[in-house]
């Protein structure tokens, strides 16, 4: 479990496994199985709890002290490994063998256009600069890493460091195509793509011009990057 044993010392990732593994259990009961003091165990679980990774519940008998029971937060399941992005490529490649790439594109437009019924409802009022600041909030709180700068032109720059998706991305580029028109359609500008991380770039970045701003970008460029 290498994830979280980079992370956390060899005992506390020993504690993080044992929750794993039943659910919840007792101090007494994590420091005999781990050959620890209860007092040294406590203290490896109030790390923990202050960490955000383990939380209690307390367990009354009569009027004696409660037991106390401890197990796992929400914030703790990311510290083991998923596979969504494989089984998300073995869905898109099932899609793509089943029904050809038209059925391919369905799908994805289909992801598309939900996002665009959810956020284009919120972007509608706000003036132009304001809708691509928008955007990099809602990219943000998605884990892209999103930042932006206006430029002296009038056009914008958005840049997304991180990929959430980036192997699926990489295996499937019109997934970056139809992030591109996406924006187009909830910024009612031009986006043009600069960089991309599935290319090896180091982000991947997006020059947005406002309505009827003609693009500066050379043409050649923007034909290879809006198709990719």
């Amino acid at each position: 479990m290498t994830t979280f044993s980079a992370l956390l010392k060899e005992h506390r990732s020993d504690i993080i496994r044992l929750l794993k593994q039943h659910g919840e259990m007792t101090n007494e009961a994590l420091a005999a199985a781990l050959g620890l003091t209860r007092v040294s165990t406590r203290r490896h679980l109030e790390i923990l709890e202050r960490q955000g990774y383990v939380t209690y519940r307390a367990v009354a008998h009569g009027r004696g002290r409660p037991s106390y029971y401890y197990s796992l937060t929400a914030q703790a399941a990311e510290l083991f490994p998923r596979s969504y992005d494989v089984l998300a490529c073995e869905l898109l490649q099932m899609t793509h063998e089943c029904f050809g790439r038209e059925g391919l594109l369905r799908v994805i437009s289909a992801r598309a256009e939900q996002v665009l019924r959810h956020l284009a409802p919120q972007l509608a009022p706000l003036d132009f600069a304001a809708r691509v600041a928008k955007l990099a909030e809602f990219l943000i709180e998605r884990g892209y890493l999103a930042e932006y700068e206006a430029l002296p032109d009038g056009s914008f720059r958005l840049i997304e460091r991180n990929c959430p998706t980036i192997n699926v991305a990489t295996a499937f580029s019109e997934l970056c195509t139809q992030e591109r028109q996406l924006y187009e359609a909830l910024l009612g500008g031009e986006v043009v793509r600069e960089q991309r991380l599935a290319d090896g770039d180091g982000a991947c970045a997006y020059r947005i011009f406002p309505p009827l701003q003609q693009p500066t970008t050379d043409p050649q460029e923007r034909s290879r990057h809006a198709n990719s």
